[in-house]
């Protein structure tokens, strides 16, 4: 899925395996092999070339999953995710508490994963895997 999802962003912000390799100080052979999927990149090689891309590790990595279809258009939907901030409201927490289970892997916080890129920390939750995890159901917050 890295290497989709490379190929995509590099896509719509036109940048060339050449480009990204001059700026990530990898070799041009290294990023075509991420980009064909031939080999994966460690989480460093990861970070760096996330930071390049000007996305998070999050996006590179993420498998998107297509669980329907709008019917008369054919047009995949994805699955929703939640913010910090709605994760922390549903679940009566302070939103620090919900980043500090996540970044600590607590156990309770399977819904979701945090990564620290350079000083900040981004995170992904899950909808589906919040409620599966917590009980609580997130369709109001979602419509």
């Amino acid at each position: 899925m890295i290497s989709q999802n490379m190929k995509r962003i590099m896509k719509e912000k036109d940048i060339t395996g050449a480009a990204l390799a001059l700026a990530t100080g990898y070799s041009r052979a290294a990023i075509s092999q991420y980009m064909n999927g031939v080999n994966v990149p460690s989480k460093h090689r990861l970070e760096a070339i996330a930071v390049v891309l000007g996305v998070t590790i999050e996006e590179l990595e993420r498998q998107e999953r297509i669980d329907t279809t709008v019917e008369d258009q054919g047009i995949p939907v994805m699955q929703p995710t939640l913010s910090i901030t709605q994760a922390a409201r549903l679940m009566h927490k302070h939103v620090d508490y919900v980043k500090a289970g996540l970044i600590q892997g607590r156990p309770g916080f399977e819904f979701g994963s945090a990564v620290k890129i350079s000083s900040r920390w981004s995170f992904f939750i899950s909808a589906a895997k919040f409620t599966e995890v917590t009980g609580i159901p997130v369709t109001k917050i979602l419509k």
